[in-house]
């Protein structure tokens, strides 16, 4: 009775040790998974557009891999997934960005996906573009920063469509009357590698003696048969110098008890790619005087504003004319204000 009763455990005992070990195989069974290529570039995508891509995921381990959740960081990438992967098996992640309502020249969007593998419970993939219009502009600029005395300035452009062949410019609006503006087709060796068949060269020519002076900021429209985008825009800026600048602009020396004590000095600068010459100062206020020291003969000048000290009590407003050997501009004006006590 005995025996039987030592060998029935003894069975008990081997069956116990061989499911305790089974079990303990199973748990040392876990998932991996394995992505080759995390980082997908999308190329040159036409802004507006949508561009997609399959992540290959394989599971490189001994446990069904699961993808608990995929997450995409922007509301333009949309993502279809496999959620389950056997083991040696593979799945896709398939991801699709929306470029209508991005901005700038392009970037990276993140996507991460939760997996139950215990040593990456996350991973992270990426897609990648360059963004482009639907036309396209190289430089994309146009700057004019001389002035008068200058004669003309050009600027050239390449407009282009990267995916429509048939472009053709219908019709240009200059942002400003002294503002013209020519373009062609592009020969084969001006075409960019980026753009599609038909690429137009375009010539900004501003006329620096007919702009007046200050800052430019305005855009100029081209016009085209493109069935997305009729309309290119181009930011046109800069700044139209003055033939002469004179700093101070002018003199507001408010009240003063002592003329002799109001010295003052003007800086005359010539900005033209000829020299202008002084050739005299009047200043029509009582007890002014101006004296002119060349500092580059036809290219700077220093006006030094001195006050006699018997000048008479009182409000005064006048002005300096600074005369110039230009006939751009052959007169300078600079406002004097104050008041004697």
């Amino acid at each position: 009775m005995r025996c039987h009763w030592k060998t029935a455990l003894m069975v008990i005992l081997a069956i116990t040790m061989v499911a305790t070990t089974a079990l303990a195989d199973e748990t040392k069974k876990a998932p991996k998974i394995t992505i080759d290529e995390p980082i997908a570039d999308l190329g040159i995508v036409v802004k507006g557009d949508s561009a997609s891509h399959e992540f290959i995921i394989r599971n490189t381990g001994d446990a069904p891999l699961e993808l608990l959740e995929v997450r995409p960081a922007c509301g333009c990438t949309v993502v279809e997934f496999d959620k389950m992967i056997e083991p040696g098996g593979s799945g896709k992640v398939h991801a699709t960005l929306s470029t209508s309502g991005l901005r700038g020249g392009g970037g990276s969007k993140g996507i991460s996906v939760f997996t139950n593998d215990p040593d990456n419970p996350r991973v992270q993939l990426t897609l990648q573009a360059k963004l482009r219009d639907y036309l396209v502009f190289n430089p994309g600029f146009a700057r004019f920063v001389k002035g008068k005395g200058h004669g003309t300035g050009e600027v050239t452009q390449i407009l282009f469509a990267p995916k429509f062949d048939d472009l053709e410019i219908l019709k240009v609006e200059s942002p400003f009357p002294f503002l013209s503006v020519d373009y062609r087709p592009a020969t084969e060796e001006e075409h960019r590698a980026e753009g599609a068949a038909n690429q137009y060269v375009l010539t900004l020519t501003l006329d620096y003696s007919k702009a007046a002076v200050g800052p430019l900021t305005g855009k100029l429209a081209v016009y085209t048969n493109h069935p997305k985008q009729k309309v290119a825009w181009l930011p046109v800026s800069g700044f139209v110098r003055p033939l002469v600048a004179v700093t101070p602009p002018e003199a507001h020396f408010g009240k003063f008890q002592n003329p002799e004590a109001m010295t003052t000095n003007f800086i005359v600068k010539s900005y033209a790619p000829f020299d202008v010459k002084i050739t005299k100062v009047d200043e029509n206020i009582d007890g002014a005087k101006v004296t002119v020291t060349p500092i580059e003969e036809g290219k700077s000048y220093n006006l030094q504003l001195t006050f006699d000290p018997k000048m008479p009590k009182g409000k005064f407003a006048g002005k300096l004319e600074i005369h110039t050997d230009s006939k751009i501009e052959p007169v300078i004006a600079v406002n004097l204000t104050g008041e004697v006590l």
